[in-house]
């Protein structure tokens, strides 16, 4: 490189981000779909991270449960839960705000304020 060259800018995005971009794209997803798509074994905790973070956009309402499972592998499974996108809330991964209990999307500014209880399905 010659002198006021810079290298390419790098994008990194975490991994509620990458989880974002595969939501939106499929429209529904579980979680174990998402780890097996993005977990790559460098993540701390990946399975309690997204876990989390889908539960909270849950509450939120920006995506529902399923009524169906999907099949598990285990004979004496449940079955894993299927999330399906309500709102896209544009590219930008919608943030987990503990301190207001809400969810806040930054593409559209809009504060979802999350249900105190969390249906099951």
């Amino acid at each position: 490189m010659t002198k006021g060259q810079t290298a390419p800018r790098t994008v990194t995005a975490g991994l509620r981000q990458r989880a974002w971009w595969i939501l939106r794209n499929r429209k529904e997803t579980t979680l174990p779909q998402l780890l097996s798509t993005l977990a790559d074994g460098q993540e701390k905790d990946a399975t309690s991270n997204l876990g989390k973070y889908l539960r909270a956009l849950e509450r939120a309402g920006i995506v529902s449960r399923a009524a169906k499972r999907v099949p598990g592998n285990d004979p004496t499974s449940n079955g894993h839960i299927r999330y399906l996108l309500q709102i896209d809330c544009g590219s930008s991964a919608p943030v987990y705000r503990v301190s207001q209990n809400a969810v806040y999307a930054p593409d559209t500014q809009t504060l979802y304020p999350m249900d105190t209880e969390v249906r099951n399905g």
